[in-house]
């Protein structure tokens, strides 16, 4: 090498040295840096966090005692499920419940003989409700007005039952009769042995006798419509202690009269309001409406359409220039007296919902019933382990209806609660429910604050997911209510809040 060249090699040396000393300082130093930025993050005190889920705003949103209804209406015939879901399937599911209004005599021709356990026609159109994610709900009657059959079975008459035969020849019972009662009171003790069960059941009419099983035009040896009351929905109570009961709330001097609904049937068991002359405005006057919606938030409202097969007889025409009128009215009442739930009804009826009227069975969609919505959720990003974990919470409900968590055949069962929930598994840690938190006391335009404090002294250090849920206390604390919310959700059905830290 020469000297120019090592010169230069030198040079270079001397030159990049001190860079090369500084470049090596300034690492040293990031290490250190980044080491107290660690320790800094994980001793530093808890942070707040505060969440406000995404609202679902047009969805809809599948949940107990809410939604619109597909009906079998056996009145006219008794459908055949294959030709049945067929014309309901593109409506399935905008639809909640399944409501299958029958004679008593379709469900036990013969005594002992059922058709959820005989006949292939009836077990099929349940479980075709059933694969579309459809809860059950029954009117069963027992006098023949407007039956396509008999709809007391045979055998009640051979037992010795008394009755009167209307102008088609068919057989209705006196319904203070002790044979006919005996009778009918068994036939729901096979009948709830099967459908007592909120998980099939959403409800149950718990009336069924007079004209159309809606209570009116009452047949009588005597005169004690109290006593028939008691019995009919105190038979219907001690049967279905876990799925709830409505009863048609009609004013009709034939029947039970409305101060006696509100003692016994709601009063003394807790029944839901139907009413099945929404939309008819010469009889379903401001002051029945007015009636109703005091009920409320106490008792919730089941709607049903006053129009049936609504493009083959357009009774509807009587009243209304158009059947969007007719459908916007009925939906108006609906919506002005908290309705939980509303009529599609049978096949024909649906179809010209959707193809007459589709923004109302949206605004339905969005509007009746309740829906849920946790607006506000604060809490630590971090805890101690063992520490205390505190969560402040705020709910809404956006639905006209309300949640009926305080009808005795629940029982207050659905409870708020939250949960860590490891994102590795979606294993739920640790849990806890807020007592305080009603879900029964939320209706539309109020704000619902609550604060939880509790102790996950079990949990494990670790990062994990903070979780919501309304859950079912009855079926070991399982998340039950869908909520009106985009958040994530576990297959568990718990809705993600965010992270937490347990140190």
């Amino acid at each position: 090498m020469n000297g120019a060249s090592s010169f230069r090699s030198f040079g270079l040396i001397f030159v990049l040295l001190p860079i090369l000393v500084a470049l090596s300082g300034c690492s040293a130093d990031s290490t250190v840096e980044s080491q107290e930025t660690i320790a800094t993050r994980e001793t530093r005190e808890a942070q707040d966090v505060t969440v406000q889920p995404e609202e679902d705003q047009t969805g809809v949103i599948r949940n107990p005692a809410m939604g619109w209804v597909l009906y079998a209406d056996a009145f006219a015939d008794f459908p055949q499920a294959n030709a049945y879901w067929d014309s309901q399937d593109p409506y399935a599911g905008s639809a909640s419940i399944f409501y299958i209004r029958l004679p008593w005599s379709q469900l036990e021709p013969t005594e002992g003989v059922y058709a959820w356990e005989y006949e292939q026609n009836f077990k099929d159109l349940i479980q075709g409700a059933l694969d579309r994610g459809l809860k059950l709900a029954f009117r069963i009657y027992v006098d023949s007005e407007g039956s396509y059959q008999q709809a007391t079975p045979g055998y009640v008459i051979s037992a010795g039952a008394e009755g009167i035969v209307d102008a088609n020849g068919r057989w209705n019972p006196y319904v203070d009769d002790s044979v006919f009662q005996e009778k009918f009171s068994s036939f729901l003790n096979a009948f709830a042995s099967k459908y007592n069960d909120p998980a099939v059941v959403d409800f149950v009419d718990g009336n069924g006798l007079g004209r159309w099983g809606e209570g009116n035009q009452l047949k009588l040896l005597g005169d004690d419509v109290y006593g028939v009351l008691r019995w009919i929905t105190g038979t219907y109570a001690a049967n279905f202690t876990r799925v709830l009961l409505g009863v048609q709330y009609n004013k009709s001097s034939t029947g039970f009269g409305l101060d006696n609904m509100d003692a016994v049937a709601l009063g003394e068991h807790g029944y839901v309001i139907r009413k099945d002359t929404l939309g008819l405005p010469y009889w379903f006057i401001e002051a029945d409406k007015e009636r109703i919606r005091s009920h409320f938030p106490g008792v919730p409202f089941y709607g049903e359409n006053v129009y049936q097969y609504l493009q083959s007889r357009q009774r509807w025409a009587d009243d209304y220039d158009t059947l969007y009128a007719a459908l916007e009215a009925v939906l108006n009442d609906a919506l002005s007296l908290h309705a939980n739930t509303l009529d599609l009804r049978i096949p024909e009826d649906t179809e010209a919902w959707f193809s007459e009227a589709p923004d109302l069975v949206q605004e339905f969609i969005v509007r009746g019933g309740y829906r849920l919505i946790p607006a506000e959720i604060t809490y630590p990003d971090r805890i101690g382990q063992g520490g205390a974990l505190t969560i402040a919470h705020t709910w809404k409900n956006t639905g006209v209806g309300v949640l009926p968590n305080n009808k005795p055949q629940w029982n207050y069962k659905y409870k708020v609660a939250f949960a860590l929930i490891d994102p590795a598994t979606e294993q739920v840690v640790f849990s806890a429910v807020d007592g305080a938190a009603e879900p029964s006391d939320w209706i539309e335009g109020g704000q619902y604050s609550y604060t939880l404090k509790v102790f996950p002294d079990s949990v494990p250090a670790g990062s994990y997911k903070l979780g919501c849920a309304i859950i079912d206390s009855t079926m070991d604390n399982t998340p039950a209510i869908n909520l009106a919310i985009l958040n994530e959700k576990t297959n568990s059905g718990w809705y993600i809040l965010g992270d937490i830290l347990v140190k």
